[in-house]
Order: structure tokens, then C-alpha cells, then sequence
């Protein structure tokens, strides 16, 4: 439109504007504040007393704030609105003023003429705005006023559905912020179970094993003195510490303790059926010990084939547990035993993870 006033080049020139105005401002604040302490200083000198500096430690008083900070500076849009009403005002109270000066150009129609001169009399400019307007409207076409109102219309429409989307989108990115912070506030809070290794007789029992090998195996030992197996089963025992910051309540707890020589595709939790007496498991604190133990007792051979690396001892299991804030939470660990570093962690699929 021909005469919309550019929303950019007002915003340039009013920041320009504003800033040289304020700076002239305070520049002839200051000297007229030099010039008034100058002209005390001479009628009155105080005695000099030394330069007391304030404390680091003191709290500094507030900045006063900047001249001419006012809402109006802050909203060019507003204030090109304000200059133009202020404009038309003055055009307005300038045409009542001249309104019996000849010549007119646009006769008034609502005052009547002058009596002492004859002449007519002008029309102010709010009446020359309306009669233009209805010059316009009487000789124009009426299907293309109601097409340029329709136009209109749907350009409003269109800003105002801009608008719309601007806003949704801003309150999208708004509640998708506030989501992120509270989840991660639910992160940093919530609770967190692991797995700790406690006591195991697993090293005991296969140092016994092979004892029992050597010495059935020696040449000069007699066969009727050859000692049976012991059948002593192998046992681990663990506890499950909380790391998070809010207690955890223990709901199910799954482990089994397994000898194989590779390991299984799907591993089967199946729960055990004694929990421990405490549930509640606070943060920094640990569970009551929990012991997994082997089904069937471990063979010579067996054994000969943990120390020589054929085959493994495999323990798994999965804890779940209900945090602070309501939410059901998994904990899954998968170790393999090995001579000389004993149970560490086995990364395979999803077995070993914190849900």
C-alpha cells in the first residue's frame, strides 16, 4: 500500500535518533552539573578529607536508570503511530484556524458563508478527507469496491492466521523447553540401581577341583586312594546400591547364575521368590545381600574347561524398581567369569543396560 509507513527504515532512524538525542542530553546534563559544582566549590569549599572507597564487600547502590528509557522509545511502531496522529491533529487545528482565509480550495459544506465578507468557507481537513471520500464512493464502481473489501479481507485474514501459526510455534518451542528442563530435572533426581559384587566361592571351588585333578591324575597315587570330587556349588553375592537421589522401591528381581560355553540368544529372567524384608532402598544406600547360586555342582571337568577358557560362568539378571516420581524403572547386568579378572560386564544386545 502506497501509504503504509515501512516498519524496518523507522525502526533504523528512531534507534538513530533516539541514541544521538539521549547522548546530547546527557552531555549538557553533565555540564550544566559541572558548571553548578564549579560555581559551589567557589562560594563554599568543603575542607579536604581523604577519598573514602567503598568496600568490595559493600553492596554498590543501583544504577539509575537511562534517560529517556520509556516504553514509547522501546516501540518505534507505537511512536510513528503517536507522531502521525500528532501530525494530523496539527493539520487539523491549522485548517479550523485558516479555515476564512481565502481562496479555498475545497468550499465547506456543513458552515455557511462568511457574513461580513460573503465569501465561503473552507472546509477543515477532516471535512475535505469526507468529502473526498464520498466523491470517490459515489463515482466508483461498486463491484470492484466490494472486490477490493474482499481483498482486504482475506489479506487481513491471512496476517492474522500468521499470527496465529507465530504463536502456536513460539508456544511449542516454549512447552517443549519446559518439557526438556523437567526431564532433565527427573534425570538428575530420579533414582538409580546397579549391581555391586560382593562375596563369591567360585575361585575356592575350582582351586579345589583342580587339586582333586592333580591328584587322581599322579601315577603313583593308587587308584583306591583317589578322593571324590567335592560337590560344593558355586555362589555369588551382590547388592544392589542406589547412585540416583531419591529412594527406589524394589517390585521384582530376576538373576540366574549359568555355566556355557557361548551364550544364548534370549536370555529368560524368571523372578525369585524370596525378596529382600527392606523394599525401600534410599539414596546412597544398598540392599540387603543377594546370592545367586549354581543349579548343579560343578565337575572336574567343568572346571578344566572355566581355567582353560572353553567355557564360561554367566551371570544375569534384571531388577525392577519404582522411583520418586512414580515411574517404573529397569535394570538389566550380564557378567562373564574368567580366570584371574573374575565377573565384568558383557555388552551384548540389550542385556546390559538402565531403562
Amino acid at each position: 500500500m502506497d501509504g503504509a509507513t515501512p516498519v524496518t527504515p523507522i525502526k533504523v532512524w528512531w534507534s538513530a535518533f533516539s541514541r544521538k538525542a539521549i547522548d546530547a542530553v546527557r552531555s549538557v546534563r553533565a555540564m550544566v552539573a559541572s558548571v553548578i559544582a564549579s560555581m559551589v566549590s567557589r562560594k563554599d569549599a568543603p575542607p579536604a578529607v581523604a577519598e573514602v572507597r567503598p568496600r568490595r564487600d559493600q553492596p554498590q547502590p543501583a544504577e539509575r536508570p537511562a534517560l529517556g528509557e520509556s516504553w514509547l522509545l522501546k516501540e518505534p511502531e507505537w511512536f510513528a503511530a503517536v507522531l502521525i496522529l500528532g501530525f494530523l491533529g496539527v493539520i487539523e487545528a491549522l485548517s479550523w484556524a485558516t479555515a476564512s482565509w481565502p481562496p479555498c480550495l475545497v468550499a465547506s459544506d456543513d458552515q455557511s458563508p462568511s457574513a461580513q465578507s460573503g465569501q465561503e468557507t473552507c472546509a477543515t481537513f477532516s471535512e475535505g478527507v469526507g468529502q473526498l471520500i464520498g466523491f470517490l464512493w459515489s463515482r466508483a464502481d461498486h463491484n470492484a469496491v466490494t472486490g477490493l473489501a474482499a481483498l482486504l479481507v482475506a489479506v487481513f485474514a491471512w496476517r492474522l492466521w500468521r499470527s496465529s501459526e507465530q504463536m502456536w510455534r513460539i508456544t511449542e518451542v516454549a512447552a517443549s523447553s519446559a518439557k526438556r528442563s523437567a526431564d532433565a530435572l527427573v534425570v538428575a533426581e530420579q533414582a538409580q540401581l546397579l549391581a555391586v559384587f560382593g562375596v563369591s566361592n567360585i575361585a575356592h571351588v575350582l582351586s579345589e577341583l583342580g587339586k582333586h585333578e592333580q591328584s587322581t591324575s599322579a601315577a603313583a597315587a593308587p587308584a583306591g586312594d583317589a578322593l571324590p570330587p567335592p560337590r560344593e556349588r558355586v555362589y555369588v553375592q551382590y547388592v544392589l546400591k542406589n547412585y540416583g537421589r531419591t529412594p527406589a522401591v524394589l517390585k521384582e528381581i530376576s538373576h540366574d547364575l549359568q555355566r556355557w560355553t557361548s551364550l544364548p540368544e534370549k536370555l529368560h529372567y524368571l523372578p525369585i521368590p524370596a525378596m529382600p524384608k527392606e523394599l525401600a532402598i534410599v539414596a546412597g544406600a544398598s540392599s540387603e545381600p543377594l546370592q545367586c547360586t549354581l543349579v548343579v555342582p560343578l565337575t572336574v571337568e567343568a572346571a578344566t574347561s572355566i581355567r582353560t577358557g572353553d567355557s564360561f560362568l554367566w551371570l544375569y539378571g534384571r531388577i525392577l524398581y519404582e522411583d520418586a516420581f512414580g515411574r517404573e524403572r529397569e535394570h538389566r547386568f550380564l557378567y562373564r567369569y574368567r580366570i584371574g579378572p573374575g565377573f565384568q560386564p558383557y555388552y551384548y544386545k540389550d542385556y546390559n543396560k538402565s531403562i
